[in-house]
């Protein structure tokens, strides 16, 4: 049955010690680490102030790499595992292609980068569980594990699977504060301020939201379902009709009050095509050509995959909404029923099967990466 797993994420969820945010404490840490910029010395740094909203962009290093279609790892043997395997967690064990890492605390919360996963896990009271006080680590495809110096402050971060990058949303008063960070060298490239009526970012009533990092852009939803597509690189700011849940490759998948989704130019706000309501989940592959999808029919959940501009439909068995993409392009999810098997499919409706190791009754399930669990 499809609500097993839905059942038992649940009930992991409210287990999961993800505290909301502090406004206070975010207010403090944010304004001390920008007098820490303003006084500092920045070896590489363009400030711009942008015309719709945006503030004073910080970019340290501006890290001008290679043309982001040679940033997904494919060459290494280990990086091409991570590419076609994927990455999943059950307990504090982390699976990144075809090697593990074995983390303590456990993490809640992984995002795919180009070099591997970023972690999250949340801290105790003292250091006694080795964490150093950081609660973001790099899981590599070679499975090198190392501690991240990302600010407690950072509720949640959003990877880009092309790039070794990650970037998240500090919610103020009428404001919000977008930071971007270089995983790969641990230091932050970007500070852009984004104004956001109400005390968060969705007018007072929650202030917990992801941005979105698609290359050079991040996206900030606001509360009226507009979205602020920023330049993290110049601080030019857009303001575009839709309201972001993935952005992939210049597509971005929305969701509106209706109830509806729709798949978007994220460049533009138009509308690729509407993908109707009654959608249990909607993810997008990490070039942006294909869509999973969860439907609700009359006999439960129907998994599937269908390319972003429309045709046929690949049913996908046995999957459920705890299901996410590879950097490489393949569905990968804990199956609903019988024993405890990975399945990994292509976009064509290929699968492979993999029995899941650690999977217990303390540990019931395996954590896809980007898929976010809020208690």
């Amino acid at each position: 049955m499809a609500e097993r797993l839905t059942d038992l994420l649940h009930r992991t969820v409210d287990d999961v010690p993800v505290p909301h945010p502090d406004a206070f404490a975010i207010a403090t840490a944010g304004r001390a680490r920008r007098t820490r910029r303003r006084v500092g010395t920045v070896a590489v740094a363009a400030a711009v102030v942008a015309a719709t909203g945006v503030g004073v962009a910080v970019v340290a290093g501006l890290d001008d790499g290679p043309a982001r279609s040679s940033q997904v790892a494919t060459q290494d043997p280990a990086d091409a595992a991570y590419a076609e395997l994927g990455a999943f967690s059950v307990g504090g064990h982390v699976s990144v292609g075809d090697a593990t890492a074995d983390l303590s605390p456990a993490p809640h919360h992984l995002a795919q980068t180009s070099v591997g996963v970023v972690t999250q896990a949340a801290l105790g009271s003292d250091d006694s569980d080795g964490s150093d006080g950081r609660a973001f680590g790099l899981v590599r495809p070679d499975g090198t594990a190392t501690r991240l110096s990302i600010p407690s402050d950072a509720w949640s971060v959003t990877g880009d699977p092309h790039e070794p990058r990650v970037a998240w949303l500090v919610p103020l008063k009428n404001e919000g504060w977008i930071h971007v960070w270089d995983v790969a060298a641990d230091r932050e490239l970007a500070t852009l301020r984004v104004d956001l009526p109400g005390d968060t970012p969705e007018g007072g009533k929650s202030g917990l939201r992801e941005v979105q990092l698609d290359g050079d852009f991040v996206y900030a939803g606001t509360d009226v379902r507009t979205v602020h597509r920023v330049d993290w690189r110049t601080g030019e700011d857009q303001e575009l009709p839709f309201s972001p849940v993935d952005v992939h490759d210049g597509v971005a998948t929305s969701f509106d009050d209706a109830g509806r989704w729709t798949l978007v130019d994220a460049a533009t706000g138009d509308v690729i095509r509407d993908l109707g309501p009654r959608l249990e989940t909607v993810k997008l592959a990490p070039d942006g050509d294909h869509v999973f999808v969860v439907r609700f029919d009359d006999d439960g959940s129907l998994a599937s995959v269908e390319p972003t501009t429309g045709g046929t439909s690949v049913e996908l068995p046995g999957f459920t909404g705890l299901s996410s993409w590879t950097v490489g392009g393949r569905v990968v999810g804990q199956l609903d029923e019988g024993p405890a098997t990975l399945r990994r499919c292509d976009v064509d409706g290929t699968c492979q099967d993999t029995p899941l190791p650690w999977v217990d009754q303390e540990n019931p399930i395996a954590l896809p990466a980007d898929y976010l669990m809020v208690g």
